[in-house]
């Protein structure tokens, strides 16, 4: 009885002379040739993420900085709110023969506990980057108050 040898790649499914139609109509391999994310040019990969935020936090003050580029001084508002700080952009509408133009972000930050929200300050650069920072009050130590165990009689 004669056999093929098992290295032969003449009948193998995965060999590039094993050629089955049912699949040609289908685009399986599209999610592997490129990511979703990658759709963006190389050039503005460092852009990803932009307009995002940059905390800090360190021991004595805390900021944000957000790029705002985009919107006028009059579009923005700054805002806390129980212990919460929200940033706000809203461009006016325009139209156009093609439609409507708006542009409009919230963010919200959470606050740590040991801000004070009544001396939270913002500047507007230049470049359009707004800075929000306040100063941070020194951490309450907690109190322990000791309760005494009464006998039950």
């Amino acid at each position: 009885m004669s056999r093929r040898p098992l290295n032969s790649s003449l009948g193998a499914p995965f060999s590039p002379f094993f050629h089955n139609r049912f699949f040609d109509d289908f685009d399986f391999d599209r999610p592997f040739r490129r990511p979703y994310w990658a759709e963006h040019s190389l050039l503005d990969s460092h852009r990803l993420g932009d307009g995002v935020g940059e905390v800090v936090n360190d021991g004595d003050s805390f900021s944000i900085s957000v790029n705002v580029s985009h919107f006028k001084p009059e579009e923005l508002k700054v805002n806390v709110c129980d212990n919460q700080l929200i940033i706000e952009g809203k461009h006016e509408e325009k139209s156009d023969e093609y439609g409507l133009v708006e542009r409009h972000f919230v963010r919200k930050y959470n606050l740590p506990k040991n801000v004070k929200a009544e001396l939270v300050t913002s500047e507007l650069s230049k470049d359009g980057i707004l800075t929000v920072q306040s100063q941070k009050k020194a951490l309450e130590e907690s109190k322990t108050r000791s309760i005494p165990i009464q006998p039950k009689e």
